[in-house]
């Protein structure tokens, strides 16, 4: 396809862990990651007023470790986060590396590579055309109307605007309706039991790439050191 030029320079390579039981975590999965969290996760968990809240921190903090482990086959690597201005986190070291985190109701997904990525994950849930009509274009409400499942075109495109936006870093912007039409990006979306996600980078993205569902048990485990830096 693109002749003897290496294929890195074109692809994006990505890879993709979430957890979808957020359900099955109480309070004995707070307390454990009070013990185990560097200290500045620990205090941004804090911050959250409820369980979730604090659950899906130490959660995405988890599945990034192991991603990082997964990639570099280091543990303890310690890190941090810095952001731009619009709030979009970077690692604060000299990790090669870049990542995105999103979470809905039920499921964190963490996604790293060695290029600027964007990711987003939403339950499938009612169409509400008010907000179709509100972040859609004309072309993408054709699509949505036309389409056998309304629920499941509309979120499809939400998760694809959102995973843009995140891949650009500057936040939920006036031009929403047609981010996807005015920025040179690849998007692929997947679908799975009951949920949807989106990844965005500047290059192409093989759409093999996998998303690894990560069980409780193996979640846990990711408290060893094996598994998991701090």
């Amino acid at each position: 396809m693109h002749g003897n030029v290496p294929a890195f320079l074109y692809f994006c390579a990505m890879k993709i862990l979430a957890f979808d039981r957020l359900d099955d975590l109480g309070d004995d999965f707070i307390e454990r990651c009070m013990s185990f969290l560097p200290a500045w996760r620990k205090e941004q968990m804090l911050k959250f007023k409820h369980n979730r809240g604090k659950i899906e921190c130490a959660t995405a903090y988890l599945l990034l470790s192991a991603l990082l482990h997964l990639e570099t086959g280091r543990s303890n690597i310690d890190f941090s986060f810095v952001y731009n201005e619009h709030g979009k986190p970077y690692f604060d070291c000299h990790l090669n590396y870049y990542f995105s985190i999103s979470h809905c109701k039920s499921t964190v997904a963490v996604a790293l590579s060695n290029d600027e990525i964007g990711i987003d994950v939403e339950e499938k849930s009612r169409y509400k055309e008010s907000l179709a009509r509100y972040v859609c274009n004309d072309e993408e409400l054709k699509e949505i109307s036309g389409s056998d499942d309304e629920s499941a075109t509309f979120i499809k495109l939400w998760t694809r605007k959102e995973a843009v936006f995140k891949l650009l870093g500057t936040g939920i912007t006036h031009d929403i309706k047609d981010i996807l039409s005015n920025n040179d990006v690849h998007v692929i979306t997947k679908e799975f039991d009951g949920i949807v996600l989106s990844v965005a980078s500047k290059k192409e993205i093989d759409d093999a790439v996998e998303t690894i569902f990560v069980s409780k048990e193996r979640l846990l485990s990711f408290f060893g050191n094996e598994d998991c830096g701090r």
